[in-house]
């Protein structure tokens, strides 16, 4: 497997992506100056991570992941995804501020990963939906670092 950027990423592609048969996050581009041609308009799930040489201090640890989200319409991946990058190149705008996530990456820059809904196993029908893994990787991030990512709102 290639180096992971964050370590609870790691964690994340063993305990919920690989033990649910999706592949681990990967295809990772720079959210700014990156638009991959070859971006999948599959269903699946994807990641922004925060850039910078720091990453953000959670009340327990630190972790560059700022959102997760999912991709389930007519243009998978690439539709989702390109909507946030639309709105983040766009930059701040001071009448009005913007999502958590995509203010952090305005902010420091960032990067997306994804991973693909793994051919339809009917005896696994739940663990297939790109929904159901997204509220997994949330209620771990959340387990491990007693929050959500920030641009996932609050838990409270």
């Amino acid at each position: 497997m290639a180096e992971l950027p964050d370590a609870t990423l790691h964690r994340l592609n063993t305990e919920i992506l690989a033990a649910h048969g999706w592949p681990p996050f990967g295809g990772m581009f720079d959210m700014i100056e990156e638009w991959p041609a070859g971006l999948p308009t599959k269903i699946g799930v994807y990641v922004f991570l925060i850039g910078g040489d720091k990453p953000i201090t959670y009340p327990v640890g630190e972790s560059s992941i700022v959102y997760f989200g999912k991709a389930e319409q007519q243009r998978g991946v690439r539709g989702r995804v390109g909507q946030h990058r639309g709105t983040i190149t766009r930059g701040p705008r001071e009448h009005m501020p913007g999502y958590p996530a995509h203010e952090w990456l305005m902010a420091r820059g960032g990067f997306c990963m994804y991973s693909l809904v793994p051919d339809r196993d009917p005896n696994r029908p739940l663990s297939h939906s790109a929904s159901w893994v997204e509220h997994e990787l949330i209620r771990t991030f959340q387990q491990l670092h007693r929050t959500r990512p920030v641009g996932n709102g609050t838990a409270a």
